[in-house]
């Protein structure tokens, strides 16, 4: 397995806090069966002072590291883009890092309020050979209530990353009965971790696999974990999701 979305390099952001919880993690991540990680810490996030020189700086030092320790697991760089105003902007400008140097990105929206052009932003970046991956949209409070702007994107060319703890339960009933709703809807090409630590947020994919495995089937559920992320390194083409229909719960709670 691949997982294209985790916070593992050491000190950067609220991902592994040194060296040492980075290899525990990788070694967390090669006994269920993953041989190869993105890293993908937070970028244009303001919370963190991180930007592309240094992201691949502590990139490559990492890397350097798990070879040091006999580590057989591959790292490849990226980095988990937040929405910003002027993000076309700063692809144009050379300040992103997408899935390793490739086209593919990861895409975190606002959590709670979504920008009135966020259409027009994503058009943007793909009208520029830039193809966005939505991360965990079912833990995003507007699409949540309004999948439809989920739909809409993926109508334009972006894909969709959800979160291996929310198919699990482990983000509430509404982010699992939501992602488990998209799974079986089509809408879904990507299942990561986004893990943060060798605790709650650890880089566990089986149990969420086995979970798509009982919902689409066994070859389906390769897809998120397997084939689709090989397509990523290779620069190929994922086919885009057709999601005809979306059923809708009566009723969400939010804490």
């Amino acid at each position: 397995m691949i997982d294209i979305h985790c916070h593992i390099l050491p000190g950067l952001d609220d991902g592994a806090d040194n060296p040492e919880e980075t290899i525990q993690m990788c070694r967390l991540a090669l006994a269920e069966g993953v041989t190869a990680i993105f890293a993908t810490p937070h970028l244009f996030q303001e919370m963190f002072s991180t930007d592309r020189e240094l992201i691949l700086s502590v990139f490559e030092r990492t890397r350097n590291l798990l070879e040091e320790e006999g580590i057989p697991l591959k790292l490849y760089p990226g980095s988990d883009l937040h929405l910003v105003p002027d993000l076309p902007e700063r692809f144009a400008q050379g300040k992103g890092v997408t899935l390793n140097h490739g086209k593919y990105f990861l895409l975190e929206l606002p959590s709670r309020v979504l920008p009135k052009n966020l259409h027009g932003l994503v058009f943007d970046l793909i009208s520029n050979g830039y193809l966005p991956i939505i991360t965990h949209p079912e833990r995003n409070l507007p699409i949540l209530r309004n999948p439809s702007i989920l739909l809409e994107l993926l109508s334009a060319g972006a894909l969709c990353q959800i979160t291996a703890m929310s198919v699990t339960g482990e983000f509430g009933k509404e982010s699992e009965w939501f992602s488990r709703a998209l799974i079986e809807a089509g809408g879904v090409h990507f299942i990561a971790s986004d893990a943060h630590s060798t605790g709650w947020r650890n880089p566990s994919l089986l149990p969420a696999l086995k979970v798509a495995e009982n919902l689409v089937g066994r070859e389906t559920a390769r897809r998120f974990v397997v084939d689709h992320p090989e397509i990523v390194l290779a620069g190929g083409e994922i086919e885009a999701a057709v999601v005809e229909a979306f059923p809708r719960r009566k009723r969400f709670w939010f804490f």
